[in-house]
């Protein structure tokens, strides 16, 4: 029987969970909407307006992420690195079981101890941290008139195609987290978004 700690995420990652899952989901919401400014012809009233938007939603994105970096890394116990990257042989092991259970159809467990759903959150804070980077080079050198030299141009393209990536675990990851709620009924959502504080 697993304990409250072994279900729970600690405080401070649900905090940052909810930062970024909240700044990401506006920041894809917004994305369908907004048009980069075309070299030459900059952007005006509401087009002006979204594209801001996208723009302080971006950064605020790479805080929080480099933030949640920095806490998986030193503060995050059982949350941290190792459950992001399970290189050791017994975590190894247990990804391999998970994956196995996956194929399964059975649902792998969710929470601190998961090692699937582990890698599966290092992948998409990999994605998020890459669209946030290549977004931060665009905002911060990309003139306002749109115009685009080598590096902001490759940057610009990274953004998009990194931008198809995050989508891709958008939807996979909160497509996981409803089934676990459904299907294992094992409050997957409830641990991870709740200011309860676990003893």
């Amino acid at each position: 029987m697993m304990t409250a700690r072994e279900r729970w995420w600690d405080k401070p990652t649900r905090l940052l969970h909810f930062g970024l899952a909240s700044v990401v989901s506006l920041q894809l919401l917004n994305s369908l909407v907004i048009e980069a400014p075309e070299p030459g012809e900059p952007l005006t009233g509401i087009e002006a307006a979204l594209f801001e938007m996208h723009e302080w939603l971006g950064m605020t994105a790479l805080l929080i992420v480099l933030a949640h970096w920095a806490w998986s890394a030193w503060g995050a116990g059982g949350a941290g690195m190792r459950h992001l990257f399970p290189w050791r042989a017994a975590d190894r092991a247990q990804l391999w079981r998970e994956t196995r259970e996956l194929l399964a159809l059975r649902m792998p467990p969710s929470g601190p101890t998961g090692k699937l759903a582990g890698l599966t959150h290092a992948l998409g804070m990999l994605a998020v941290t890459g669209s946030a980077l290549t977004g931060a080079v665009l905002f911060f050198w990309m003139p306002e008139s749109g115009k685009l030299n080598l590096y902001t141009g490759a940057a610009n393209e990274a953004h998009e195609v990194i931008a198809t990536f995050v989508w891709i675990y958008w939807i996979g990851h909160v497509g996981m987290a409803v089934l676990h709620q459904l299907w294992k009924h094992d409050g997957a959502l409830r641990n991870m978004f709740s200011l309860k504080t676990v003893e």
